[in-house]
């Protein structure tokens, strides 16, 4: 396997040991990790997307390491912290900000071109639903 290329974006809590793990055996192996927690946008996670007729692309920052979204080459998509809203939001502003957030952040993480996907976040809302 060749070192480096292009990276894995691993989305999942801060506190997720098993994610601990994929990213430790990810780092031995020398591919690029990028860890980040939607619930942790846009305070801690920010995003500057483009949308053409490639599809999606931009970049994604943490608090200590940015990707260029039409890169990843893999999702690993583990239990991540549900969106949040400012505290100092009133309940509808917040639960407003909660939805942009979720289509908009949530959206382009579901969308990236080429990558392959461990759990896709939408079938996972799929899965959630039992009787189905």
């Amino acid at each position: 396997m060749a070192v480096g290329g292009p990276p894995v974006l691993v989305v999942t809590r801060l506190d997720d040991a098993t994610a601990d793990e994929v990213i430790t055996e990810l780092n031995r192996r020398r591919v690029p990790v990028v860890r980040l927690d939607p619930g942790d946008f846009p305070r801690e996670v920010t995003l500057s997307g483009t949308f053409d007729s490639t599809g999606t692309g931009g970049t994604l920052a943490t608090a200590s390491r940015s990707v260029d979204l039409g890169n990843v080459r893999s999702v690993y998509w583990r239990r991540p912290t549900p969106y949040t809203a400012d505290l100092a939001m009133d309940e509808q502003t917040g639960r407003w900000a909660v939805e942009e957030a979720r289509y908009g952040l949530g959206g382009t993480l579901a969308a990236l071109p080429g990558a392959h996907y461990l759990n896709h976040p939408w079938r996972n809302g799929d899965a959630e639903y039992k009787p189905a």
